[in-house]
């Protein structure tokens, strides 16, 4: 016979699963049909997510916290219209970041239920742990080299990004030697796979990041807006922090 303790989780873990599914339908179908739906549903989200701000319980606390608010609402901001920028640059830039984040969160979440272990900031985020930082960069890595072939061709990094991204590492493609001629004709897919991989703990640092803000303002969710995760905070905390740092880059090549 089943406990009963066990069907909370497992209808828990259902409508997680459900509504992942919706969320992640409903922005392929936007992304793929481009604007003005894309941009719709970015500005529908973000009213939402001020929303939420406005009823975290920060004006009952410390003076530091309320001061946090508005640098976190900023940031929102910054993070929005650097997907927006991204969005304009090439979309195939933004599915890249989602499926970054989305990876991240997936594998992270599923590694950790299942194999437990060590935490890594209990104090923090007492449910995170090695594992799961471990399961999100792999989801990640598999992820990215299931699609890299065929969706992220259209990102032509070596004509359109190697250039800036020899710069960024200085260099030189037009030395004779040996090494660097490998490294143009072979890098093009382990610079996508590295660069998620990393972008992958970054997204991850927002979720710990998102962990710590909820534990000083006392709260476990920042809403309950999507059933089996909380908030869209609690959701798309992640792809906020590393947006910004993500588009930062890719201007920078």
């Amino acid at each position: 016979m089943v406990p009963v303790a066990n069907e909370p989780l497992k209808s828990n873990l259902t409508l997680r699963i459900l509504s992942s599914l919706f969320l992640v339908g409903i922005t392929i179908v936007s992304l793929s049909h481009g604007s003005p739906l894309f941009e719709a549903l970015l500005f529908i989200a973000f009213l939402f997510l001020m929303y939420e701000l406005k009823q975290l319980p920060f004006k009952g606390n410390a003076d530091a916290l309320r001061q946090g608010s508005f640098f976190v609402a900023l940031y929102l901001v910054i993070s929005f219209l650097s997907v927006y920028w991204l969005f304009d640059t090439n979309p195939d830039l933004v599915f890249w970041l989602f499926c970054i984040v989305w990876s991240s969160d997936i594998g992270g979440y599923c590694a950790g239920k299942f194999f437990g272990g060590p935490k890594v900031l209990p104090k923090v985020s007492p449910n995170k742990t090695w594992a799961g930082v471990l399961g999100a960069c792999f989801l990640t890595f598999f992820v990215i080299a299931l699609f890299i072939e065929n969706t992220f061709a259209g990102l032509d990094i070596p004509s359109t990004y190697h250039r800036g991204l020899n710069s960024w590492l200085w260099l030189d493609t037009n030395s004779s030697l040996g090494w660097r001629e490998t490294w143009t004709n072979l890098s093009s897919t382990a610079e996508l796979l590295v660069l998620s991989l990393i972008f992958s703990l970054l997204s991850q640092i927002g979720d710990f990041l998102e962990s710590y803000i909820k534990r000083r303002l006392g709260i476990k969710d920042t809403g309950s807006l999507i059933p089996g995760h909380g908030g869209l905070f609690d959701r798309l905390d992640g792809l906020i922090f590393v947006a910004p740092i993500f588009a930062l880059f890719i201007y920078s090549l």
